[in-house]
């Protein structure tokens, strides 16, 4: 029976709420129901390796890294933190109920062409369509940003909260900026989140006040990352200590909102969810701060499935393609799993290359794929591929050119060098200039020990 005192904080009733948990129910019960076994012969199910907000301790404790990696680098790279509260105008309130006699210009103006529709014809907006404003307005004011200051380091972590008493979205953000952009910043905020409440002062210091500050625009704040991890933190249930959604966390699953939001890092988090249970890798700091190290090797392709990282300071070498991983250290297999899902059993056969196998043939198909798997590899290592050069990522690349025979045709080492100087892998060839692939400097592949000198 639904709780007849319920005071629809957030917005959320007491149907809403019953509504969110049995889903919530029923997502963990799917979860529970699906298992597999790892390489150490361990029962998981996919709960286990759930990066859901609602269901997973490890998701608040990643944002928390995230947000103390912004923090670290801000602190490198010499930025000021620019905190930002962004609420809409009050009329919109009231457009929730149909009535837009309160709206001025100014309030229609920055708003994408779904809503501008639903304001010309009286139709009602949703808690939806006001979060859907406030990405529209976020993004205009990235976008003015980014277009005045090319090429600047900036970051930011970025958070919706409701307010209590109906559910109305605001934002809380966290900038990380240079100074001498604050003033433009200050700008554009002025002219996209024009709300009175953003602009007025009754909120803040006298000091802050003197400083050009305002509600919505504080620029002196101390504990940066702990004041927005505040605000984060509020929408999380206590996975210890109960499983139960709250009116807060109902709204989110409510309306589909994503709790957290936060700028591109140097390495992208799908790459670090990937290989973050190796040692080495854990914090993502230090894994952000190895793209600046000169002699490391960081590629990705999320499109393709692959990533390759080499730290030649520590010999450590990271290959992960398509769901099979491979970590080395001086050499050595240190950790390596495979995700390659077996064949599906269908009417005692197996579907292989879009063709029905029946059982008898399994084992033969087998031993044919791990020979012309061998084949493939041998050719590789003895540069008998044909895999275009241009083609190859950087580690092949590499491979590649340090197994070329001592009697290839000069011309074709030039243009191998001539692609790795493009990719800056030139630290591995020792030749630093451009080949005249018409006259290559066969006297320094000679002296390399490219060549071997027949005469």
């Amino acid at each position: 029976m639904l709780d007849m005192e319920h005071k629809n904080l957030y917005g959320i009733t007491a149907c809403d709420l019953a509504i969110c948990q049995t889903k919530l129910e029923q997502q963990k019960a799917f979860m529970l129901s699906n298992e597999y076994i790892n390489e150490l012969g361990e029962h998981k199910t996919w709960l286990d390796c759930s990066m859901s907000a609602n269901f997973s301790p490890r998701y608040y404790a990643e944002i928390s890294n995230r947000v103390n990696v912004l923090s670290s680098f801000s602190i490198d790279l010499d930025q000021v933190p620019v905190f930002l509260t962004i609420t809409l105008n009050g009329c919109f309130r009231q457009a929730l109920k149909g009535d837009y006699s309160k709206f001025k210009a100014k309030d229609r103006k920055h708003l994408p062409e779904l809503i501008k529709r639903k304001v010309i014809n009286n139709i009602s907006l949703t808690i939806s369509d006001l979060v859907a404003i406030l990405n529209y307005q976020w993004n205009l004011f990235i976008m003015r940003y980014n277009r005045h200051f090319k090429k600047v380091d900036r970051s930011y972590i970025r958070c919706f909260e409701p307010h209590k008493k109906d559910g109305v979205p605001h934002i809380h953000a966290l900038f990380y900026v240079p100074a001498f952009t604050i003033d433009f910043m200050k700008r554009i905020f002025k002219d996209i989140f024009h709300a009175p409440q953003n602009l007025k002062t009754d909120a803040i210091t006298l000091e802050q006040e003197r400083n050009g500050e305002f509600n919505g625009f504080q620029t002196s704040i101390n504990n940066p990352s702990g004041y927005v991890m505040k605000y984060i933190q509020k929408t999380f249930l206590n996975l210890n200590e109960t499983d139960k959604l709250d009116e807060l966390a109902a709204w989110y699953v409510k309306h589909k909102i994503r709790r957290f939001l936060s700028s591109r890092s140097r390495v992208p988090l799908w790459v670090y969810r990937k290989i973050n249970f190796i040692s080495s890798m854990q914090d993502f700091y230090h894994l952000n701060d190895a793209m600046g190290e000169d002699d490391a090797i960081m590629e990705w392709n999320k499109t393709e499935d692959y990533i390759y990282l080499y730290f030649p300071g520590r010999k450590e070498r990271i290959v992960y393609d398509n769901g099979k991983l491979e970590h080395y250290i001086c050499g050595r297999l240190m950790n390596s799993y495979d995700k390659g899902k077996p064949p599906k059993y269908k009417d005692n056969s197996y579907r292989l290359d879009d063709k029905l196998v029946s059982n008898e043939d399994i084992a033969s198909y087998r031993i044919y794929k791990q020979a012309a798997a061998f084949r493939k590899d041998m050719a590789v290592f003895f540069g008998e591929t044909d895999k275009i050069v241009s083609r190859m990522k950087d580690y092949e690349l590499v491979n590649y050119y340090q197994n070329l025979p001592s009697d290839m045709n000069p011309q074709h080492i030039a243009y191998v060098e001539n692609l790795m100087l493009d990719r800056d892998l030139d630290c591995f060839t020792h030749y630093h200039e451009k080949h005249d692939l018409n006259d290559p400097d066969v006297k320094s592949m000679i002296d390399r020990f490219m060549i071997c000198d027949e005469f």
